[in-house]
Protein backbone atom coordinates (compact mmCIF):
# COMPACT_ATOMS: atom_id res chain seq x y z
CA UNK A 1 0.00 0.00 0.00
CA UNK A 2 2.79 2.55 1.06
CA UNK A 3 4.45 1.42 -2.48
CA UNK A 4 1.43 2.56 -4.37
CA UNK A 5 0.95 5.93 -2.40
CA UNK A 6 5.03 6.75 -3.40
CA UNK A 7 3.99 5.62 -7.12
CA UNK A 8 0.95 7.79 -6.89
CA UNK A 9 2.98 10.80 -5.38
CA UNK A 10 5.86 10.84 -7.70
CA UNK A 11 3.51 10.69 -10.44
CA UNK A 12 1.47 13.77 -9.29
CA UNK A 13 4.87 15.31 -8.64
CA UNK A 14 6.20 14.61 -11.71
CA UNK A 15 3.04 16.03 -13.88
CA UNK A 16 2.37 19.40 -11.96
CA UNK A 17 2.68 21.16 -15.01
CA UNK A 18 0.17 18.87 -17.30
CA UNK A 19 -2.29 19.04 -14.30
CA UNK A 20 -1.97 22.99 -14.49
CA UNK A 21 -2.07 22.51 -17.97
CA UNK A 22 -5.30 20.16 -18.19
CA UNK A 23 -6.47 22.76 -15.33
CA UNK A 24 -6.39 25.63 -17.46
CA UNK A 25 -7.88 23.85 -20.73
CA UNK A 26 -11.26 22.68 -18.38
CA UNK A 27 -11.42 26.59 -17.03
CA UNK A 28 -11.22 28.40 -20.96
CA UNK A 29 -13.26 25.27 -22.07
CA UNK A 30 -15.97 26.05 -19.61
CA UNK A 31 -16.07 29.57 -20.70
CA UNK A 32 -16.14 29.30 -23.93
CA UNK A 33 -19.44 27.41 -23.37
CA UNK A 34 -21.07 30.30 -22.24
CA UNK A 35 -21.59 33.59 -23.37
CA UNK A 36 -21.24 35.36 -19.81
CA UNK A 37 -18.19 32.97 -18.83
CA UNK A 38 -16.24 34.21 -15.57
CA UNK A 39 -19.80 35.65 -14.90
CA UNK A 40 -21.37 32.00 -13.71
CA UNK A 41 -18.99 31.06 -11.34
CA UNK A 42 -19.88 34.06 -9.15
CA UNK A 43 -23.67 33.93 -10.02
CA UNK A 44 -24.38 30.70 -9.35
CA UNK A 45 -23.20 30.32 -6.33
CA UNK A 46 -24.67 33.75 -5.30
CA UNK A 47 -27.98 32.41 -6.19
CA UNK A 48 -27.66 29.26 -4.00
CA UNK A 49 -26.53 31.04 -0.93
CA UNK A 50 -29.84 33.72 -1.33
CA UNK A 51 -31.92 30.39 -2.03
CA UNK A 52 -30.76 28.91 1.53
CA UNK A 53 -30.76 32.12 3.10
CA UNK A 54 -34.20 32.90 2.19
CA UNK A 55 -35.15 28.69 2.95
CA UNK A 56 -33.41 29.13 6.47
CA UNK A 57 -33.53 32.73 7.79
CA UNK A 58 -36.73 34.16 6.12
CA UNK A 59 -39.18 31.33 6.07
CA UNK A 60 -37.61 28.96 9.02
CA UNK A 61 -36.77 32.62 10.81
CA UNK A 62 -33.37 31.09 11.86
CA UNK A 63 -31.38 34.66 13.63
CA UNK A 64 -27.84 35.43 14.71
CA UNK A 65 -25.93 32.42 15.51
CA UNK A 66 -24.05 32.68 19.12
CA UNK A 67 -20.76 30.50 19.58
CA UNK A 68 -18.20 30.99 21.17
CA UNK A 69 -19.42 33.71 23.01
CA UNK A 70 -19.37 36.00 19.61
CA UNK A 71 -23.00 36.71 18.02
CA UNK A 72 -22.64 36.15 13.87
CA UNK A 73 -25.42 37.08 11.51
CA UNK A 74 -26.73 34.25 9.88
CA UNK A 75 -26.29 35.04 6.34
CA UNK A 76 -22.90 36.31 7.56
CA UNK A 77 -22.28 32.78 8.94
CA UNK A 78 -24.07 31.06 6.10
CA UNK A 79 -21.87 32.53 3.89
CA UNK A 80 -18.84 31.30 5.56
CA UNK A 81 -19.65 27.63 5.92
CA UNK A 82 -21.34 27.74 1.95
CA UNK A 83 -18.07 28.94 0.64
CA UNK A 84 -16.52 25.64 1.96
CA UNK A 85 -19.61 23.12 0.24
CA UNK A 86 -19.10 25.02 -2.95
CA UNK A 87 -15.67 23.77 -3.40
CA UNK A 88 -15.35 20.35 -1.98
CA UNK A 89 -18.67 19.44 -3.23
CA UNK A 90 -17.52 19.51 -6.96
CA UNK A 91 -14.38 18.11 -6.14
CA UNK A 92 -15.94 15.23 -4.87
CA UNK A 93 -18.50 14.90 -7.62
CA UNK A 94 -16.41 15.55 -10.75
CA UNK A 95 -13.49 13.70 -8.93
CA UNK A 96 -15.86 10.57 -8.95
CA UNK A 97 -15.83 10.92 -12.84
CA UNK A 98 -12.11 12.55 -13.29
CA UNK A 99 -10.88 8.92 -15.35
CA UNK A 100 -14.42 8.10 -17.10
CA UNK A 101 -14.08 11.93 -18.37
CA UNK A 102 -11.08 11.41 -20.19
CA UNK A 103 -11.43 8.23 -21.84
CA UNK A 104 -10.33 9.71 -25.07
CA UNK A 105 -7.45 10.66 -24.30
CA UNK A 106 -6.32 7.54 -22.12
CA UNK A 107 -6.98 4.86 -25.22
CA UNK A 108 -4.46 7.25 -27.42
CA UNK A 109 -1.57 7.20 -25.31
CA UNK A 110 0.22 6.53 -22.35
CA UNK A 111 -1.33 9.09 -20.03
CA UNK A 112 -0.29 9.22 -15.87
CA UNK A 113 -4.16 8.80 -15.35
CA UNK A 114 -3.26 8.85 -10.88
CA UNK A 115 -3.16 12.73 -12.09
CA UNK A 116 -6.67 13.38 -12.99
CA UNK A 117 -8.27 13.74 -9.64
CA UNK A 118 -5.96 16.74 -8.78
CA UNK A 119 -6.40 18.31 -12.38
CA UNK A 120 -10.12 18.55 -11.10
CA UNK A 121 -9.50 20.13 -8.17
CA UNK A 122 -7.13 22.34 -9.32
CA UNK A 123 -9.73 23.52 -11.78
CA UNK A 124 -11.97 23.97 -8.91
CA UNK A 125 -9.74 25.78 -6.75
CA UNK A 126 -9.83 28.29 -9.66
CA UNK A 127 -13.81 29.07 -9.13
CA UNK A 128 -12.94 28.49 -5.53
CA UNK A 129 -10.61 31.77 -5.41
CA UNK A 130 -12.49 33.83 -7.34
CA UNK A 131 -15.80 33.27 -4.58
CA UNK A 132 -13.43 34.07 -1.99
CA UNK A 133 -13.07 37.33 -3.59
CA UNK A 134 -16.91 37.47 -3.19
CA UNK A 135 -17.24 36.36 0.07
CA UNK A 136 -13.91 38.47 1.35
CA UNK A 137 -15.94 41.33 0.54
CA UNK A 138 -19.28 40.40 1.69
CA UNK A 139 -17.46 39.59 5.19
CA UNK A 140 -15.83 43.24 5.10
CA UNK A 141 -19.92 44.80 5.08
CA UNK A 142 -20.80 42.55 7.73
CA UNK A 143 -17.58 44.28 9.60
CA UNK A 144 -15.39 41.47 9.53
CA UNK A 145 -12.00 42.15 8.22
CA UNK A 146 -8.88 40.55 7.01
CA UNK A 147 -6.22 40.20 10.00
CA UNK A 148 -3.87 37.80 10.63
CA UNK A 149 -6.20 34.73 11.54
CA UNK A 150 -7.30 34.94 8.17
CA UNK A 151 -4.19 33.15 6.81
CA UNK A 152 -5.00 30.15 8.24
CA UNK A 153 -7.94 29.60 5.54
CA UNK A 154 -4.16 29.00 3.64
CA UNK A 155 -4.41 25.63 5.39
CA UNK A 156 -8.01 25.02 5.44
CA UNK A 157 -7.95 25.06 1.90
CA UNK A 158 -5.04 22.87 1.75
CA UNK A 159 -6.55 20.15 3.28
CA UNK A 160 -10.03 20.69 1.06
CA UNK A 161 -7.69 19.77 -1.69
CA UNK A 162 -6.20 16.97 -0.32
CA UNK A 163 -9.49 15.45 1.20
CA UNK A 164 -10.73 15.85 -2.39
CA UNK A 165 -7.97 14.18 -4.01
CA UNK A 166 -7.83 11.30 -1.72
CA UNK A 167 -11.07 10.67 -1.81
CA UNK A 168 -11.09 11.06 -5.72
CA UNK A 169 -8.57 8.73 -5.95
CA UNK A 170 -10.83 5.96 -4.62
CA UNK A 171 -14.61 7.28 -6.25
CA UNK A 172 -13.02 7.84 -9.85
CA UNK A 173 -11.46 3.85 -9.90
CA UNK A 174 -14.98 2.83 -8.73
CA UNK A 175 -16.53 4.63 -11.29
CA UNK A 176 -14.50 2.76 -13.96
CA UNK A 177 -15.62 -0.52 -12.35
CA UNK A 178 -19.38 0.34 -12.03
CA UNK A 179 -20.78 3.58 -13.77
CA UNK A 180 -23.36 3.47 -10.55
CA UNK A 181 -20.55 4.93 -8.52
CA UNK A 182 -21.17 8.44 -9.68
CA UNK A 183 -25.01 8.58 -9.29
CA UNK A 184 -24.52 6.90 -5.43
CA UNK A 185 -22.13 10.02 -4.95
CA UNK A 186 -24.35 12.90 -6.36
CA UNK A 187 -27.22 11.23 -4.38
CA UNK A 188 -24.88 10.93 -0.94
CA UNK A 189 -23.55 14.76 -2.01
CA UNK A 190 -27.23 16.05 -1.63
CA UNK A 191 -27.70 14.03 1.79
CA UNK A 192 -24.48 15.20 3.38
CA UNK A 193 -25.05 19.18 2.53
CA UNK A 194 -28.13 18.55 5.01
CA UNK A 195 -26.07 16.29 7.51
CA UNK A 196 -23.46 18.45 7.50
CA UNK A 197 -23.59 21.31 10.32
CA UNK A 198 -23.60 23.60 7.66
CA UNK A 199 -26.69 25.40 7.15
CA UNK A 200 -27.23 24.57 11.02
CA UNK A 201 -25.58 24.84 13.74
CA UNK A 202 -24.29 21.89 15.83
CA UNK A 203 -24.77 23.02 19.09
CA UNK A 204 -28.73 22.89 18.02
CA UNK A 205 -28.09 19.18 18.81
CA UNK A 206 -25.40 18.99 21.32
CA UNK A 207 -27.87 18.57 24.26
CA UNK A 208 -30.55 16.25 22.65
CA UNK A 209 -28.86 13.97 20.43
CA UNK A 210 -26.78 10.60 21.56
CA UNK A 211 -23.18 11.79 22.19
CA UNK A 212 -21.90 9.10 19.41
CA UNK A 213 -23.99 11.03 16.93
CA UNK A 214 -22.11 14.29 17.68
CA UNK A 215 -18.76 12.73 17.76
CA UNK A 216 -19.43 11.49 14.05
CA UNK A 217 -20.84 14.71 12.78
CA UNK A 218 -17.55 16.57 14.45
CA UNK A 219 -15.04 13.57 12.94
CA UNK A 220 -16.84 14.51 9.37
CA UNK A 221 -13.86 16.07 7.42
CA UNK A 222 -15.90 18.61 5.90
CA UNK A 223 -17.62 20.01 8.82
CA UNK A 224 -13.64 20.22 9.74
CA UNK A 225 -13.33 22.52 7.07
CA UNK A 226 -16.50 24.42 7.25
CA UNK A 227 -15.41 25.33 10.75
CA UNK A 228 -12.15 26.01 10.29
CA UNK A 229 -12.99 28.88 7.39
CA UNK A 230 -15.27 29.96 9.93
CA UNK A 231 -13.15 30.43 12.48
CA UNK A 232 -10.81 32.48 10.39
CA UNK A 233 -13.58 34.42 10.01
CA UNK A 234 -15.13 34.89 13.18
CA UNK A 235 -14.25 33.45 16.26
CA UNK A 236 -10.04 33.41 15.74
CA UNK A 237 -9.73 30.45 17.89
CA UNK A 238 -6.77 28.77 16.17
CA UNK A 239 -6.74 25.53 14.08
CA UNK A 240 -5.25 24.02 16.95
CA UNK A 241 -8.35 24.29 19.18
CA UNK A 242 -10.16 21.90 17.48
CA UNK A 243 -7.57 19.03 18.00
CA UNK A 244 -9.66 16.36 18.23
CA UNK A 245 -11.49 16.86 14.74
CA UNK A 246 -7.96 18.04 13.20
CA UNK A 247 -6.69 14.26 14.34
CA UNK A 248 -10.21 12.46 13.24
CA UNK A 249 -9.54 14.76 9.67
CA UNK A 250 -6.06 13.69 9.06
CA UNK A 251 -6.57 9.95 10.22
CA UNK A 252 -9.53 9.73 7.55
CA UNK A 253 -7.67 11.43 5.05
CA UNK A 254 -4.95 9.77 5.13
CA UNK A 255 -6.52 6.32 4.93
CA UNK A 256 -8.51 7.55 2.13
CA UNK A 257 -5.07 8.33 0.24
CA UNK A 258 -3.52 4.96 1.27
CA UNK A 259 -6.82 3.15 -0.14
CA UNK A 260 -7.19 5.31 -2.87
CA UNK A 261 -3.65 4.96 -4.12
CA UNK A 262 -3.86 0.88 -3.64
CA UNK A 263 -6.80 1.10 -5.90
CA UNK A 264 -5.05 3.29 -8.75
CA UNK A 265 -2.12 1.19 -8.53
CA UNK A 266 -3.89 -1.96 -9.12
CA UNK A 267 -5.82 -0.80 -11.93
CA UNK A 268 -3.46 1.65 -13.58
CA UNK A 269 -2.95 -0.77 -16.73
CA UNK A 270 -6.87 -1.95 -16.44
CA UNK A 271 -8.77 1.10 -17.52
CA UNK A 272 -8.58 0.56 -21.31
CA UNK A 273 -10.22 -2.54 -20.71
CA UNK A 274 -12.73 -1.12 -18.34
CA UNK A 275 -14.10 1.29 -20.86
Amino acid sequence: MFKSAKYVLQENINNVYRIYSIAKYEILADMRDSNLGLFWNFAHPLIQVLTYWFAFGIVFNRKAITAHGLTVPFIAWLVGGMVVWFFISPCITNGCNAIFSKTNVITKMKFPVSILPATVVLKELFNHACLMVVVICMMMVFGYYPCLQWLELIYYCICACIFAISLSLTTSVLNMLARDVRKMVLACMRLLLYLTPILWEIGRIEESAPRIVVLIMKANPIYYIVQGYRDCFFYHKGFLFYHNSMIAFWVITIALFLFGSYMMYKFKHKFIDLI
